[in-house]
């Protein structure tokens, strides 16, 4: 049984009807026969908001203490997304960066993932069909809460993937990585179909986090940009660019 790992971003997670659509992706990974590692980031605006209370108390708040505040965020997240699978009577466990030993270094609130509890994770798969982990969030050598950087979610997912030797979709709020904003006034852009790590970093980050990219690039990995139900993604790797050719159905029926 394949495992694949599914990240969703806060553009997805717009609150907790998306959080249920979110939970139903998941289910129709685990019915087409998958296992799903869910990465998930805060509900949109949460991050934000957060921060904004930490700057309240000083415009320079401390590091630590920031970084732990605003993994509360994506825990939340993880304890929705689990619950909603559970009413959809998907095996679900949640667990936090401790729970999958995900280890970072660096800057409290720009570390970068060094290692990960492989062990742990793949136990849980057999006890289950789907785990959620919190993206973002990780742990030091000391045992300190620290982030990945803005948008690090995506890291998280892909470092997981890499670790696990499993398949990573990152879920947008868009169906896959255009030549410019599709939301932008102007000529309508076309989808790639594929994409090289170094065209998706020409892009402008919006959509996914460049620093997520070079390190996918660094270590060849592939990946998959998609949204909620489509049967089409953008796929980024060592591949040529090619455009999506317009006929092509976007979601699964």
């Amino acid at each position: 049984m394949s495992t694949i790992v599914l990240k969703f971003g806060g553009s997805v997670l717009l609150d907790e009807l998306h959080v249920r659509a979110a939970a139903e992706e998941v289910a129709r990974f685990v019915r087409d026969g998958q296992r799903v590692i869910a990465v998930v980031s805060a509900l949109e605006g949460t991050t934000d908001a957060l921060l904004q209370r930490a700057r309240a108390y000083s415009p320079k708040p401390h590091e630590f203490a920031t970084a732990l505040l605003l993994a509360t965020g994506e825990l939340t997240s993880t304890a929705l997304l689990g619950l909603a699978l559970d009413t959809l009577g998907v095996r679900v466990e949640t667990l936090d960066a401790s729970g999958v030993g995900l280890r970072t270094a660096g800057d409290p609130l720009d570390s970068s993932p060094t290692s990960l509890d492989t062990h742990a994770v793949r136990e849980a798969l057999t006890r289950v069909r789907a785990i959620v982990v919190p993206g973002f969030v990780g742990k030091d050598d000391h045992n300190r809460t620290t982030l990945l950087g803005r948008g690090g979610s995506d890291l998280t997912a892909l470092f997981i993937a890499q670790q696990l030797g499993a398949a990573c979709r990152l879920v947008k709020d868009v169906d896959g990585l255009y030549e410019w904003d599709p939301a932008k006034p102007g000529p309508e852009p076309r989808r790639f179909a594929s994409l090289s790590w170094q065209g998706a970093l020409d892009l402008d980050g919006t959509i996914v986090q460049h620093k997520a990219v070079r390190w996918a690039r660094d270590h060849r990995l592939a990946f998959e940009v998609g949204s909620l139900g489509a049967t089409h993604v953008t796929r980024v790797g060592d591949l040529d660019p090619e455009f999506a050719r317009e006929a092509e159905p976007v979601h699964a029926a």
